[in-house]
């Protein structure tokens, strides 16, 4: 079902579109990385972080909709979905979107999975905020359940309801690497609240997050990124904690452009005063 649901997603596009022509764009995104640690160096066609290298086709159509699939060229071997999808899905430019997509919790510092899903901008009724309410369901014993953040793009608070949240590798992935499985009876509850502050060049991006559910311990999430895009080699700064292990898990990123489109990188990352693995990449556009 999964494997037909790009080609119906652009025929719905299609007929959205009438017969006036979008306009289309065939392309590439790289995240490539070279690991090395104390037993082995790989290279794999994503990055720690779970971004995907992908193949991708986009459409666009002045009527303002749009559409978007997008195939890895390698999934993570803990992943249940078992699935080279990505991305698959059809949308309302800056509205609705619904298909296959990545829907973030919060400010998806912390909590990023790619599920089925129907997502919608809406407002507050107090104070008339922007509120993003998305409806997951991605299986029976997958995520299930409702996301709803209040806020702006500079901060906001949010809350999930439902079952299975965080089982994906895609989850935690600032904390812990996406290859090292996941529970799979994931979270049914989460609070969260993000905030992003801007000092000169400087972005620094706070995001905390509390999840609970029926068979897993309460835990509390604490994550911060420090972006300096003016300094040479652009540094990024990551770290972030969890209390049901209480460690603290950190990543330094250092990039170099390679050419217009592409950047190479270095990473370092660890946990505590253990360094897991340094790596370099390839990060780019096709």
């Amino acid at each position: 079902m999964r494997r037909r649901l790009g080609m119906l997603l652009l025929i719905g596009l299609y007929a959205c579109c009438e017969a006036q022509h979008p306009t289309v764009f065939f392309g590439a995104r790289f995240h490539l990385q070279a690991r090395a640690d104390e037993r082995t160096t790989v290279l794999r066609w994503y990055d720690d972080l779970a971004r995907h290298s992908v193949v991708f086709l986009q459409l666009y159509h002045e009527a303002g909709y749009g559409a978007y699939v997008a195939q890895r060229l390698q999934n993570l071997a803990t992943d249940r979905t078992r699935t080279a999808l990505d991305e698959a899905y059809i949308e309302r430019l800056e509205g609705w979107r619904v298909g296959k997509f990545y829907a973030p919790f919060g400010a998806g510092l912390l909590l990023n999975e790619s599920v089925l899903a129907v997502q919608s901008p809406t407002r507050f009724a107090i104070g008339d905020l922007p509120m993003r309410v998305a409806y997951l369901y991605n299986g029976s014993e997958r995520q299930q359940g409702l996301y709803v953040r209040v806020g702006t793009v500079r901060g906001g608070v949010s809350v999930g309801v439902g079952r299975h949240f965080g089982i994906d590798p895609h989850a935690f992935a600032v904390w812990e690497l996406p290859e090292r499985s996941r529970s799979p009876d994931g979270y049914d509850l989460l609070y969260g609240a993000d905030y992003t502050l801007h000092i000169g060049s400087a972005a620094v991006q706070l995001e905390w997050l509390y999840s609970d559910g029926r068979r897993v311990q309460a835990t509390h999430w604490l994550a911060t990124r420090l972006s300096l895009r003016s300094l040479p080699l652009q540094p990024e700064l990551t770290a972030a904690y969890q209390s049901d292990s209480a460690q603290l898990s950190w990543r330094v990123a250092l990039q170099q452009r390679a050419g217009e489109r592409t950047r190479l990188n270095f990473t370092l990352r660890g946990k505590a005063g253990t360094i897991e693995f340094v790596a370099v990449g390839l990060q780019g556009d096709l």
